[in-house]
């Protein structure tokens, strides 16, 4: 691949990360919203955040990189999102707890946070591996 051809599918894959992104966060974010009635903000973010798996893996796979990526890479998007809600939650608590930000906040403190890392990390994933 030629390197204005590499530009350019990083240039598009990272507009389509950011839309699928925000889709899925919205979709997360109003789940989190409906969760926090009937539940404390840790337990709601969790949830939120484990349902937005499933759809991460398909606009990954689908939308944004558009081809299968290396072997296992469901359970490689599964291992992404444990490490962002990890690193997430503590953004979340740290948002709340000593930042004294909004509850209703801290789930997209903690997504603004960590997508720059999940971009590097997830377009890995999708990249096929060359033997050499």
């Amino acid at each position: 691949m030629k390197t204005g051809e590499g530009t350019a599918r990083l240039a598009g894959e990272s507009v389509r990360y950011l839309l699928a992104g925000g889709l899925n966060t919205l979709a997360s974010y109003a789940l989190y919203l409906a969760l926090l009635q009937a539940m404390d903000y840790r337990a709601a973010y969790v949830l939120a955040f484990v349902a937005g798996i499933a759809l991460s893996f398909a606009l990954l796979r689908h939308a944004v990189f558009a081809r299968p990526g290396r072997p296992f890479s469901l359970l490689w998007v599964a291992a992404s999102h444990l490490l962002q809600l990890g690193l997430g939650l503590a953004v979340v608590q740290a948002w709340v707890a000593a930042l004294h930000g909004p509850q209703w906040a801290a789930p997209l403190a903690a997504a603004l946070a960590v997508a720059p890392l999940m971009f590097v990390l997830q377009r890995w994933i999708f990249t096929p591996h060359v033997r050499r």
